[in-house]
């Protein structure tokens, strides 16, 4: 039994014990809160989306696989990069048409695999109500010169404790990521195509 999982058990057998010892005595054993069992906060969310595209996994990766050019996301007006495609040292600064900018670094690049993943270096949960924000786009073929390009994120809702605020909450949070990654496809869909 590992160290952690015997604290556990430690941890169990005293609280166990000291409601047996409040029932023996009379006394009421505590009630638990409506939200003692999530007494950590936010648990991480997941979103998933695909978009088949009429083009063949290399062409699409040649656009994917471009940290430094992800100008063609919708909102984006230019990108300020440096690092080229190599993970940790690669960062991106994308310069938002409303003013604002997103700060991300490259922490996953495998030309091979046609994958590549990138974290958020800030939360701006007014941009994104969402923090924590990973992300991974994959490209691989369908057959007949297409491709099937993914993009799934992982992420916390916008507030991390317990009981969030309207607007901060995960189902917020997981319709704005979805809304992000079917946008991002939309994109990249219509800028290998050339449409």
């Amino acid at each position: 039994m590992s160290n952690l999982s015997r604290r556990a058990a430690l941890l169990a057998l005293a609280a166990f014990a000291s409601m047996a010892s409040a029932a023996v005595a009379g006394a009421e054993p505590p009630t638990p809160g409506p939200n003692s069992w999530a007494a950590h906060g936010a648990a991480p969310l997941k979103s998933v989306e695909t978009i088949v595209i009429d083009a063949p996994p290399e062409k699409v990766w040649a656009v994917v696989g471009d940290f430094a050019h992800y100008d063609w996301l919708p909102g984006v007006k230019s990108v300020e990069a440096s690092g080229g495609n190599e993970p940790e040292k690669a960062k991106r600064k994308l310069l938002m048409a409303d003013g604002g900018a997103v700060e991300e670094t490259l922490v996953r690049w495998e030309a091979e695999r046609m994958t590549i993943a990138w974290h958020r270096d800030h939360d701006d949960v007014k941009r994104l109500p969402a923090i924590n924000y990973m992300t991974h786009v994959t490209v691989k073929p369908t057959g007949e010169g297409k491709s099937l390009a993914e993009w799934k994120g992982r992420f916390y809702r916008g507030h991390p404790f317990n009981d969030p605020p309207p607007g901060l909450d995960d189902d917020t949070a997981l319709v704005a990521v979805t809304a992000l990654h079917r946008a991002g496809l939309a994109a990249l869909k219509a800028r290998v195509e050339g449409r």
